[in-house]
């Protein structure tokens, strides 16, 4: 399956030589591409969307391009040809991240406009990562995946029980047994008001559980999977947006509720829309006054995290102020 970038699919192409390589001092789509395409592989310096420089060539991709280059025993070059983005593509992703090449030329599942929105939430979970793992740190038990999928909210449960469903013969190599899926079923998923298992031998955040869970994150049929989820998740809460939020026309209005409702509740997101949505307030206008009010809500340590999330939704150039598409 090709990405859809002109550049990208005619350089990863084995005749597709005659393709310009891209360059130092290029700026366009296709370093975007790249720069996922490294950060799967361990470049976690490389800019990601939330940066300026996500689609221009600046030093860091030079470093990241030079030591892949080095590591994988392809000729020195200052640039990025066909050579390099089919080892990209070809050689397993350590640290994958979701993007635009990374889905279809590995996955082989197209980078639909659902899963765009599912994207720049996993930005903010996990940084697109799929198999990060939260072990505790917001007393919710372990939380895996582009969503993070949490133990104690029952996500965890439904994502696992997912992958053993739709992936039963990779499953039973990766975890063994069903044992997890019994225990992570039980009551706030078997996690107390701190987060720590009622049963140590399914304490998630240790090993072997925590290796099996990172392992399964990592797993490329299992991926499939929670992007399958993602997306189910999405649209189900897009249909409930479009049922209610009748003020908002946008892609990047419907981006920024997906996104709030992940972050704090569709519930809480639906009831503090209501109050903001006034006759005659623009799209603009709700998105601004939601802003305020969800930083409000945060506790005072994350309220600078929380509005530079709102804004980036705001005001990123990945998002159009057009209508939505969801084909």
């Amino acid at each position: 399956m090709k990405c859809g970038d002109t550049t990208i699919d005619g350089l990863i192409m084995i005749d597709g030589t005659a393709e310009r390589p891209i360059r130092p001092g290029d700026h366009a789509p296709a370093l975007g591409y790249l720069h996922d395409l490294l950060r799967g592989h361990g470049y976690s310096f490389v800019p990601d969307p939330r940066s300026d420089l996500y689609r221009s060539w600046c030093s860091a991709t030079s470093l990241a391009v030079e030591h892949f280059r080095r590591s994988n025993g392809l000729l020195i070059h200052d640039w990025a040809g066909g050579d390099l983005l089919r080892e990209l593509v070809s050689k397993p992703a350590p640290a994958a991240v979701l993007g635009g090449a990374y889905l279809p030329l590995v996955l082989d599942v197209p980078f639909t406009p659902i899963l765009r929105f599912v994207w720049l939430t996993s930005l903010f979970e996990t940084g697109g990562a799929f198999q990060k793992l939260n072990r505790n740190t917001d007393r919710c038990g372990i939380s895996i995946g582009i969503l993070q999928w949490s133990q104690k909210s029952g996500q965890l449960h439904r994502f696992l029980a997912a992958c053993a469903e739709r992936e039963p013969d990779e499953w039973m190599k990766i975890m063994s047994d069903r044992k997890i899926l019994d225990y992570t079923a039980r009551p706030d998923g078997g996690v107390d008001a701190l987060g720590n298992a009622g049963d140590p031998d399914f304490e998630l955040t240790n090993d072997p559980w925590r290796s099996k869970l990172e392992t399964l994150g990592g797993d490329l049929a299992m991926q499939r999977v929670q992007l399958a989820l993602a997306a189910e998740a999405y649209r189900d809460e897009l249909a409930k947006l479009k049922a209610y939020a009748h003020a908002i026309v946008s892609e990047r209005g419907f981006a920024f509720l997906l996104d709030l409702a992940n972050q704090f509740g569709p519930g809480r997101v639906q009831q503090q829309y209501v109050k903001a949505a006034q006759p005659g307030v623009s799209e603009n206008k709700i998105l601004n006054m939601l802003t305020d009010v969800f930083v409000g809500m945060a506790r005072l340590q994350f309220q600078p995290q929380v509005r530079a999330r709102r804004e980036f939704f705001l005001t990123t150039n990945l998002l159009s102020d057009d209508g939505l598409r969801t084909d």
